[in-house]
């Protein structure tokens, strides 16, 4: 078998997204969960699972932006209630997104639609980066790329392990799983 980097790329985000392997993808990670669960906040404070899905969609659109070469979107207020002063960004292109908060209020209880609105763009997302990745081969890799890609997995991978955890603190998770 060989396989080009773009392959292996692809095939990392479809283990992030709904291909599950020795750990669980974001899709098998959400099932099940409901507005109520997604909003809970851990004792002590902390994200809610709905803010971390939030931050996920935030990134990985964000990404599918960078790769098509498109525009972001408005600003927001930053995030230093969350990180604290993380110093300088690398550049000025990260400057705006550090400066966003991308993980937004900690959910509805009671709105189920909204929760249902944002998993239905979690999956849009991730089809739309899957449609990007698809367009990208080896040959326009740049070094930043493939940053971006190499990071953005393991972001995703960990907040899917921080879901999965809440998840197990509140009670939602399954006992066992088919």
């Amino acid at each position: 078998m060989n396989l080009e980097l773009m392959d292996i790329f692809r095939m990392e985000y479809d283990f992030c997204w709904d291909t599950e392997t020795w750990f669980l993808p974001l899709e098998s990670a959400l099932e099940g969960l409901n507005s109520t669960d997604a909003s809970w906040q851990p004792p002590g404070g902390g994200n809610t699972i709905w803010q971390t899905v939030n931050h996920l969609n935030y990134y990985n659109a964000l990404l599918v932006r960078q790769i098509n070469g498109t525009t972001p979107r408005k600003k927001a207020s930053n995030n230093k209630a969350t990180f604290g002063d993380i110093g300088e960004p690398a550049d000025s292109e990260w400057e705006a997104v550090l400066a966003e908060n991308t993980f937004g209020g900690v959910g509805e209880p009671a709105d189920s639609e909204k929760w249902k609105a944002v998993l239905a763009e979690t999956r849009l997302i991730c089809e739309n980066l899957r449609k990007s990745l698809a367009q990208v081969n080896d040959s326009q890799l740049e070094e930043e790329l493939v940053g971006r890609l190499a990071r953005q997995i393991l972001h995703n991978v960990y907040h899917i392990g921080q879901i999965v955890l809440i998840r197990k603190q509140q009670g939602s998770w399954p006992k066992e799983r088919e």
